[in-house]
């Protein structure tokens, strides 16, 4: 994208402070890359220091920037006083995490290289056209994704091609929703309703055909790819970094967005309850637990990266976060058996210090690392074990299970903060120590 637009402008405009700055413009620019950032799934405290960043490195006085899940608002004033305002909504969020990096390097491009303003709106507006995504490697994504988080929480080799199938369905009928005006309650909605009523109609199939395929775990693998993890993480991470309202609005729009889930699976329960296969196999034990877990559970991050349209390159760093996430999860589990909250606590810390660490080493958002890492620990399994003991008439199982949901996004939500609250802490730190080495610098110079 870079190259494309530079490739046409003189050498002397390419980077610098040219003549007259053109502050509305800047202000637009910086707008169009928060709105990139936060519309292809980024924390709104990113938002909000990508407008300021991108401003301040123009020389603006001084930056004031509100983001919100539906929009954002900034405002700049100017060394002669003047001030420039702008307010742009949020039409849909996305999860495209390939876009989002090119986002925040666009950002630090535009800091770093100062290029004049018509520039850099050339530059943002190629990548607002460019295309999104390929909506095959989505589907893809999902399928895999999907197949294996089914193995993950209990399922056998015959439930994989089931719940590949409807979890590529569902994205494929994503697709075909997100071109009709509907919001996004009513489509995860009919997504829900669709997958759990494609999932149990296969299955009985299988079983026709001699199959040992499980419901259960064709269902839970197909609620692992639109439970809300990505929305719940940034939720988290705003909430610690002062954006209060922010991710107040966005913890409640997940929880709304899982009971939306739970009732379109819900209501596929209870049409097709005469057919529908509540056995649980055995639970694994020893080391085909282990192998069971590691393995499904790096596939399923894998397909996260396919389906959230992560680069390629990126794999290898993934997978350098999500093994040993996995690893300390069992290694929590051994030494602390039944304390699942304490267990998805400390798994979620080291999780995001970790994704911290390798956005600095690779500059680019922790989202990459982090969502990948700890999509194995989001409740869709105890979510789904309580919708179906409530068809089923059991409530003291579905309160068992319930309770098990509430723990697990709160042991998550408790260790994303901690990492926050670290972060907040020692940067700071860093920063301070930044700034005086280089005023020391210039002294001597």
């Amino acid at each position: 994208m870079e190259n494309i637009i530079l490739d046409n402008i003189p050498d002397d405009r390419k980077s610098g402070e040219i003549g007259e700055v053109d502050y509305e413009t800047v202000l637009d620019v910086a707008m169009k890359v928060g709105i990139g950032i936060l519309s292809s799934g980024g924390a709104v405290s990113r938002v909000e220091t990508a407008v300021d960043r991108i401003c301040s490195s123009y020389g603006v006085a001084e930056v004031s920037c509100a983001a919100f899940p539906s929009m954002v608002i900034a405002s700049i004033k100017l060394k002669s006083g003047h001030e420039y305002s702008l307010l742009k909504r949020v039409t849909s969020i996305s999860n495209n995490l390939a876009l989002l990096e090119k986002y925040n390097q666009l950002s630090r491009d535009i800091c770093s290289m100062k290029y004049p303003p018509d520039v850099a709106l050339g530059m943002v507006t190629e990548l607002i056209t460019s295309k999104a995504r390929n909506k095959w490697i989505t589907m893809l994504g999902a399928g895999i994704v999907s197949a294996g988080f089914a193995i993950f929480f209990g399922g056998d080799f015959a439930d994989v091609i089931p719940a590949f199938l409807v979890a590529f369905a569902m994205a494929g009928l994503n697709e075909l929703l997100s071109t009709r005006s509907l919001n996004v309650y009513a489509t995860l909605f009919l997504l829900s309703v669709f997958g759990g009523l494609l999932g149990i109609s296969l299955c009985k199939l299988c079983v026709l055909c001699g199959l040992r395929c499980h419901g259960s775990f064709v269902i839970i693998g197909s609620i692992m790819t639109v439970i809300p993890g990505l929305m719940l993480t940034n939720a988290v991470r705003d909430l610690f970094t002062g954006d209060i309202m922010s991710g107040a609005f966005q913890i409640i729009n997940a929880l709304l967005l899982t009971a939306v889930i739970a009732a379109g699976y819900a209501v596929a329960l209870l049409a097709l309850k005469p057919i529908t296969d509540f056995i649980i196999p055995e639970p694994r034990s020893g080391l085909e637990y282990y192998l069971y877990f590691m393995g499904s559970g790096t596939v399923g991050a894998m397909g996260i990266c396919a389906y959230f349209n992560l680069k390629l390159k990126r794999l290898g760093w993934v997978m350098l976060a999500t093994v040993p996430t996995l690893g300390l999860y069992l290694l929590m589990e051994y030494a602390l058996p039944g304390q699942m909250f304490a267990d998805i606590l400390v798994t979620s810390l080291f999780a995001a210090l970790l994704a911290e660490f390798l956005a600095r080493v690779i500059k680019t958002p922790a989202t990459v690392f982090i969502v990948p890492s700890i999509i194995a620990f989001v409740p869709g399994s105890s979510l789904y074990y309580a919708m179906e003991a409530l068809v089923r008439g059991d409530f003291t199982q579905a309160g068992t299970s319930s309770l098990a949901c509430l723990l697990t996004i709160l042991g998550l939500a408790v260790g994303l903060c901690a990492s926050a609250l670290l972060f907040r802490l020692f940067i700071p730190v860093k920063s301070a120590l930044g700034r005086k080495k280089n005023k020391n610098i210039l002294r001597k110079d």
